[in-house]
């Protein structure tokens, strides 16, 4: 590049600065939202309402499209022309918008008309990072500090870059989420990477803005609504895989935070036995399963897995001959061979309401999101008693409490027992990374208290594993781990098998503690104990054993 081109790009750059400088400064006096179209995109869909010639005669373009909601963009808002062409759009049932653009904005987005009459329009709700880039700046990256200093160098460029590195760089350390954090001078980037939250970099809030926009209109946010939460998605394509990205937007004390979850089909379409469930749970479970009607569910906090075993679930027990209908909210992953139905709000779509229309298609397992009220509630068991097998989950903290769940929300106790086939509670842990990982020498206490803690397990469940001989593994840290000391996580679990002894406790009494001195009679473990024993067969480690079933005795 020459001098002359070197000035010409500076000149160029101060003048579109000047430029959209003047068109915040007129957004703010007449109380209106300001765009920047430099890094994204116009929905096509907003386009399309409005003729090229016309957009370009009154120097308008159409923004953003959800339902009947439109944003369209103007240089001149108050222009009577453009004010009159607006009251006709509101007249065709149209809510719109209206929100300041500059002319170099509205310059971009005329461009794309072109690819819409060439029928080369790329929808707000994928968006693509080629391949060949993706491996560029993998190679870039080993550790997660190495994004911060590469984000610097791109900032002030591209700001739309940033969103680019920190994609790759999510999809590199399989990250489950990324979170966008304002505070009163930066934005603060963080991965979590098996259940953990870390730092990764932090950048000018100058850029926010122009990400926000990028990141809402991918997702179907409203991109001028900032006071309110949002929830959208969108599809990242890689090659012939896709990666869907659920989108959370939530007004905070300095800006809207933003996090973003990966849903990748590769991380949550596994069968049974690669969950950790032990053999005797797998074996409970495949017994279950196989029977034509009942209640299964499946309890624990959010991000625990539970969408991910009764996805396993569905996958184990789908066939032809038999019909399986879901509803869900959200639809996570797209399961071939399952009708999958997802609610909505705003058209009054319902669990309650969508589990009576899904009954009405003759099916022979349904799947419930989530039962969060009596009127779920009380469909789902009636469908399980009426030749249905039914699977679903419960916020509760353990499987135990799932029955006095059930009864605060207002369930006939007397239809519990034959409905009822089995409650799992399920956490993950991290897993112990098996190249790095080193004995770990333990207190006589903490031995004592593994061993206390461990001591009703029968010896079926047990196998092999030696109780006294107590050796476990501490984390490290190598290259294969991205120096964390852990690598991917596994399920530790709690199975109450609904058997006669435990149904004439619900008829009686249905407290935690009776239904956990009937259920260890029978050889119920509970989830800590699943937990333990996994950290004595060198799966996990005792940091995790603790941080996710609280401290040793």
């Amino acid at each position: 590049m020459t001098q002359k081109d070197k000035s010409d790009e500076l000149f160029n750059k101060i003048r579109r600065g000047e430029e959209e400088d003047l068109t915040k400064m007129l957004a703010d006096k007449l109380g209106l939202a300001y765009f920047n179209l430099e890094y994204t995109k116009p929905d096509p869909e907003a386009l399309k309402i409005i003729p090229e010639v016309k957009a370009r005669e009154l120097k308008i373009a159409g923004i953003q499209k959800i339902a009947n909601n439109v944003i369209i963009g103007a240089l001149n808002p108050q222009k009577k022309e453009t004010e009159e062409y607006i009251r006709t759009l509101d007249s065709e049932g149209y809510i719109i918008e209206v929100v300041a653009l500059s002319q170099s904005s509205l310059e971009k987005a005329w461009e794309e008309y072109r690819f819409i009459k060439e029928k080369k329009v790329q929808y707000a709700d994928v968006l693509e990072i080629s391949p060949e880039k993706l491996t560029i700046i993998s190679e870039k990256i080993n550790l997660i500090k190495d994004i911060e200093p590469l984000i610097k160098n791109i900032s002030a460029e591209n700001p739309f870059e940033i969103l680019e590195y920190l994609m790759a760089g999510a999809i590199k350390f399989e990250s489950s989420d990324i979170h966008f954090e304002p505070t009163e001078s930066v934005i603060g980037i963080k991965y979590r990477i098996d259940g953990m939250l870390y730092s990764v970099c932090a950048f000018s809030k100058n850029v926010y803005g122009l990400l926000k926009n990028r990141i809402k209109l991918a997702a179907g946010l409203m991109v001028n609504v900032s006071n309110k939460p949002q929830d959208g998605r969108f599809t990242i394509s890689l090659d012939e895989d896709q990666i869907e990205i659920r989108v959370s937007a939530i007004p905070s004390s300095f800006d809207e935070t933003i996090v973003m979850r990966l849903l990748n089909s590769k991380n949550i379409i596994v069968g049974l036995d690669k969950l950790g469930l032990r053999e005797d749970h797998f074996r409970l479970l495949e017994e279950i399963i196989q029977l034509p009607n009942g209640l299964i569910l499946n309890t624990g906090p959010t991000g625990s897995g539970k969408t991910t075993t009764l996805y396993a679930i569905l996958n184990k027990i789908k066939r032809e001959e038999i019909k399986i209908i879901t509803i869900e909210d959200p639809i996570e992953y797209r399961l071939a061979g399952i009708t999958q139905t997802q609610v909505d709000l705003r058209r009054k779509y319902t669990f309650a309401d969508g589990l009576r229309s899904i009954l009405r298609q003759d099916p022979d397992v349904i799947l419930v999101g989530e039962i969060r009220d009596k009127e779920t509630a009380g469909i789902a068991i009636n469908a399980s008693l009426t030749g249905h097998l039914v699977v679903s989950t419960l916020h509760t903290n353990d499987s135990l409490g799932a029955i006095p769940r059930l009864v605060d929300l207002g369930v006939d106790k007397f239809l519990l027992p034959p409905s009822l086939r089995l409650i799992i509670a399920q956490r993950l842990i991290r897993k112990v990374c098996k190249k790095c990982a080193k004995p770990l020498e333990i207190s006589d206490e903490t031995k004592k208290a593994i061993i206390d803690e461990l001591k009703d397990v029968p010896d079926s469940v047990k196998g092999k594993t030696d109780i006294k001989k107590i050796e476990i593994l501490g984390p490290v840290g190598c290259e294969a781990c991205k120096s964390t000391g852990y690598k991917g996580r596994i399920g530790i679990f709690e199975m109450l098998h609904i058997t006669s002894a435990t149904e004439k406790i619900i008829y009686d009494e249905p407290t935690v503690s009776t239904l956990l001195e009937s259920a260890k009679k029978e050889g119920f473990t509970t989830i800590r104990q699943d937990a333990l024993l996994k950290l004595l067969e060198g799966i996990t480690t005792i940091e995790e054993v603790v941080r996710e079933t609280g401290p040793l005795a």
